[in-house]
Order: structure tokens, then C-alpha cells, then sequence
């Protein structure tokens, strides 16, 4: 009797395994469009905007109205790091 629930029992280990959630893969950095700062989080972030399907985040409350001006300014400045507009 204890022979078969052992083999149920690891049968049942076994498929949950399989069916086991796997690890999100890593989110690509976070960067500022208007000052190329990188953004530790989501959450971290001062805002976001919406542009062409794709969500923006900034490093500050300044560079989200200046980045809703214009958008398009901005699109291409994820890339490279600029120098900080926001620090005076």
C-alpha cells in the first residue's frame, strides 16, 4: 500500500515540476530619455509617458513635462548618457 501512494506522490513531484513558474527575464535598463541617467526601477521613477506604443520613464519631475513637449526630441537619447539638465 505505501509502495503505490510512493510512486503517486513522486509522480505528481515530478509533473508539478514541470509545470513549475520559471524566472521573468531580466528588464532591460531603465534610462531617462531627456538626461540619459539610468533608473534603478519602475518605481524608483519620478513619471512615465506614453510615445509611440512605448512607455518612457524619467530620473526626475522636471524631465517628464519637457519630454511631453516634445517627444520626439528625446526617442533616440536612451542610448547615451547626457549631462543632467535637472541638477543646478
Amino acid at each position: 500500500m505505501i509502495r503505490p501512494l510512493i510512486a503517486v506522490a513522486a509522480t505528481v513531484l515530478l509533473a508539478s515540476s514541470a509545470f513549475a513558474a520559471k524566472p521573468a527575464p531580466k528588464a532591460a535598463a531603465l534610462v531617462c530619455p531627456v538626461t540619459g541617467d539610468k533608473i534603478a526601477s519602475v518605481k524608483a521613477a519620478a513619471g512615465h509617458s506614453s510615445y509611440k506604443g512605448k512607455t518612457y520613464y524619467f530620473c526626475c519631475a522636471g524631465c517628464k513635462p519637457e519630454f511631453d513637449k516634445t517627444p520626439q526630441k528625446f526617442v533616440k537619447n536612451t542610448s547615451a548618457p547626457k549631462k543632467p539638465m535637472h541638477m543646478m
